[in-house]
């Protein structure tokens, strides 16, 4: 009963979220313009667009002021998915699309041809393309530690597969896969589908939450790069666990869609998670995505069409920012409850925490900010063009910053 309460839950929280108009308009734009032509950028920012017939990354220079301005598109060679009965959210996952900056290396998931694309980083370019196969079905989540990579495939048989980094972009890695004892639709239902895949800071742990099950799971990584043959499963404390993060201690703080909570963890050499602060719930809708900026956490709502602030002691105790759970809202805010709002989902910072990129899917657009000195968030640019917005259930989801 307890998984079908939070699923229950997350349902009517994300059905209320749904009603969504296919020509929604775009979020308030800032009237700044963008920066001289003759200003360096400073950084790039990434948009996976997630196409069902034509995946791509699109690519934007990022300057001072926290403005972005086109640099290209570079399609994956793959097709984007989107899973059933999703409102907001095609991948319904964390990580789909990520940055490893020790190998320069840009990975992305192409759900819909079970799939995974890697490109290598020159400069304001994305070279070397190099697709392999997922070793399962809808990949929608990706992990890197060291030279080892790990796919989480949410469809069909659940499981992780691991990937070895060459100088020709993925590898297998054999005898990798390891299942998840969930079983989809090749395509998934978006409430059963397994949300993140990470490894823990120091590479020896990889930890996959199942929000079906409310479970994390966490398997023990050999010197080899392959996992144990079971995880230890943890009972999440909140339902629905979703995505995750860690702090500059290794301190785990973990999404709880059902009721918009964030519980911090220790994590044990064994694998087993114990409770630091439980649930700390902001009064938002379908809290489901968390990301580091700083000494600051953030989370977006989309049902509420808002982000809230998390900040973490040294102790790993959390504690919540804000107004009424709000920093920030997302596309201006909702204007009434009928108004599905912008779709704030995947998020990322710069590494120097000073500047974090929201990735609207309802409202098509990327909103940069600027983190204050104690955590407030300043918007400093809204991009609209070049980037779709969702409809019938396509939308574009993952993002990287540097």
């Amino acid at each position: 009963m307890r998984r079908r309460t939070g699923i229950t839950i997350l349902i009517a929280l994300v059905t209320a979220a749904a009603a969504v108009s296919t020509g929604l308009a775009s979020a308030h734009e800032r009237p700044s313009g963008p920066p001289p032509l003759d200003v360096r950028a400073e950084g790039m920012v990434l948009v996976q667009s997630n196409d069902l017939a034509r995946n791509a990354i699109l690519a934007f220079r990022r300057y001072a002021d926290g403005s972005l301005r086109a640099a290209g598109e570079f399609p994956t060679g793959g097709r984007g998915g989107a899973q059933k009965d999703n409102p907001f959210d095609p991948l319904a996952s964390q990580d789909s699309l990520v940055f490893d900056r020790a190998h320069q290396l840009v990975i992305a998931v192409n759900a819909g041809s079970n799939s995974v694309t890697s490109f290598r980083v020159r400069g304001d370019r994305l070279t070397d393309r190099r697709t392999v196969g997922s070793g399962g079905d809808f990949p929608t989540s990706i992990a890197v530690s060291g030279n080892t990579v790990y796919v989480l495939n949410a469809g069909g048989r659940t499981n992780v597969t691991g990937f070895r980094i060459g100088s020709d972009g993925l590898r297998p890695l054999s005898r990798s896969t390891r299942e998840l004892g969930v079983t989809n639709d090749k395509v998934p239902l978006f409430t059963d589908s397994p949300p993140q895949v990470g490894f823990s800071p120091d590479g020896r742990q990889l930890l996959v939450t199942t929000k079906s099950a409310d479970t994390i799971e966490v398997f023990p990584v050999g010197r080899s790069g392959r996992l144990a043959a079971k995880p230890v499963v943890n009972r999440s404390l909140g339902d629905v666990p979703f995505s995750f993060t860690f702090d500059r201690r290794g301190h785990l703080l973990m999404t709880e869609a059902a009721k918009s909570g964030v519980t911090s963890y220790r994590l044990g050499r064994d694998g087993k998670l114990r409770v630091i602060t439980g649930s700390v719930e902001s009064g938002q809708q379908v809290l489901c995505w968390i990301t580091r900026a700083g000494r600051f956490f953030y989370g977006t709502n989309p049902g509420s069409s808002t982000l809230s602030l998390y900040k973490v002691d040294d102790r790993g105790r959390v504690s919540l920012g804000g107004t009424g759970g709000v920093i920030a809202p997302a596309g201006g805010g909702k204007a009434s409850d009928d108004d599905p709002g912008a779709g704030p989902i995947d998020m990322a910072a710069t590494a120097d925490g000073k500047l974090l990129y929201v990735q609207n899917t309802l409202a098509g657009s990327v909103e940069g900010f600027r983190v204050g000195p104690d955590g407030s968030l300043t918007l400093v640019t809204t991009l609209t063009k070049g980037l779709p917005v969702f409809a019938g259930g396509s939308g574009m989801e993952g993002i990287v910053a540097w």
